[in-house]
């Protein structure tokens, strides 16, 4: 496997535009559109929020059809829009299958931005010719530009892996900086690659990557409306199996943990990325459900911002995880430092703590001391600039 430059564009047999349809703001590209030169099949995995947006419940009924598009808006989320949400993401989809000669089933949507707003559907409309006629495969960093919204830079990835097939190519992009607390997928994802997958293989192999990578991240504890995942590959009647099928699957879990570290990295407002890692769980659900209440506790948050060494927020977050846990036989570790020891406080210098922890990146190591079981979650600080971008979000 073998780590390539840039993102979308390594992947033949795809196209990408971007445009500025002035949906919430002027002067920035918000709509945006990947097609297909020949059919695909596609898996998809989204918010599991009861409140979900219209472009989501149009993906979700269409994501067992052959595929040939995917438009996606930023700025404006049509969430919490209604019937006439709906109604919006279907004709806009329309409008680009017409002027692709597709039919309107073949048509993926996804949407980012602010909830309860319904979408300028005729401005929408008016600037699909545009959107359409400047589709280019050269475009692919264009479109990861396209998608963000409070995000400060564009998120991109391609690998390349070898079978005995031949080489093929896998990309991604994603956004996302805030309202990150998966339960499925998280953010706008999309994936591409020339790689024949057969659907059924498509659906098991990125559910599974997803779990660990995408659905290993938080942000801020909170679940979007929005989250869709998509991954497309060419149609054929010759799929990958056996160890080509194995490698598609290294390949994709390495692209997923790639974009995932990239959108932490990114964080609203973060300085920090901390990679909380359980070990010596019952088990991986016990393991699971530390790293996610650790990760996600605001009180560790803001000692991550503070560089202050507080274990105690960490264990305490442990302990109400839901997960089995003994304090004689809970272990806490920054780095290569040992705060606490069965049960038992080790008390470092203070300095060394802080010196681990005033890194962009740093470990924080849970040992359960009860069993095998191991998971990490990709976790950030809480700074002030965070406060202010959600205080002020809306307006």
């Amino acid at each position: 496997m073998k780590k390539l430059e840039g993102g979308l564009s390594n992947v033949k047999g795809y196209r990408f535009s971007a445009v500025e349809a002035g949906i919430r703001y002027a002067n920035r590209l918000d709509f945006s559109l990947i097609a297909t030169d020949s059919e695909c099949v596609a898996s998809g995995v989204f918010t599991t929020n009861k409140i979900c947006a219209a472009p989501v419940r149009l993906s979700r009924a269409r994501i067992g059809n052959i595929v040939r598009a995917v438009v996606i808006n930023a700025t404006n989320a049509n969430a919490c829009t209604g019937d006439e949400g709906y109604a919006n993401a279907d004709a806009i989809s329309a409008a680009v299958a017409k002027e692709l000669g597709v039919g309107k089933e073949a048509v993926l949507t996804a949407s980012t931005g602010i909830i309860g707003i319904q979408l300028p559907r005729e401005k929408m409309i008016a600037s699909v010719p545009e959107l359409v006629s400047s589709l280019s495969s050269d475009k692919g960093s264009l479109l990861a530009r396209a998608i963000m919204t409070t995000d400060t830079k564009p998120k991109e990835a391609a690998y390349r892996f070898s079978t005995d097939s031949g080489e093929f190519n896998l990309a991604g992009t994603a956004k996302g900086a805030g309202m990150i607390a998966p339960n499925m997928a998280t953010l706008l994802v999309f994936v591409l690659t020339d790689a024949p997958v057969g659907k059924e293989d498509l659906d098991r192999i990125f559910l599974r990557c997803i779990d660990t990578s995408l659905n290993a991240i938080t942000v801020d504890g909170d679940m979007s409306t929005n989250d869709t995942a998509l991954v497309l590959a060419p149609a054929s009647k010759k799929t990958l199996s056996g160890d080509a099928l194995a490698a598609f699957e290294a390949a994709l879990r390495a692209l997923l943990g790639d974009l995932a570290e990239q959108l932490v990295m990114d964080a609203e407002g973060a300085t920090k990325l901390a990679k909380i890692s359980v070990t010596g769980a019952r088990n991986e659900s016990d393991a699971r459900m530390i790293a996610r209440a650790v990760a996600n506790s605001l009180l560790v948050k803001t000692a991550f911002f503070g560089m202050d060494p507080n274990w105690g927020r960490i264990a305490c977050a442990a302990g109400y995880s839901g997960a089995d846990v003994e304090e004689k036989r809970l272990s806490i570790f920054f780095g290569d430092l040992c705060l606490l020891k069965n049960g038992v406080p080790q008390n470092p210098p203070r300095e060394k703590m802080k010196e681990t922890m005033e890194g962009r990146e740093f470990t924080v190591r849970i040992d359960a001391g009860l069993g095998q079981g191991t998971f990490t979650y990709l976790s950030c600080d809480i700074s002030h600039e965070y406060v202010t971008i959600n205080a002020e979000y809306s307006t």
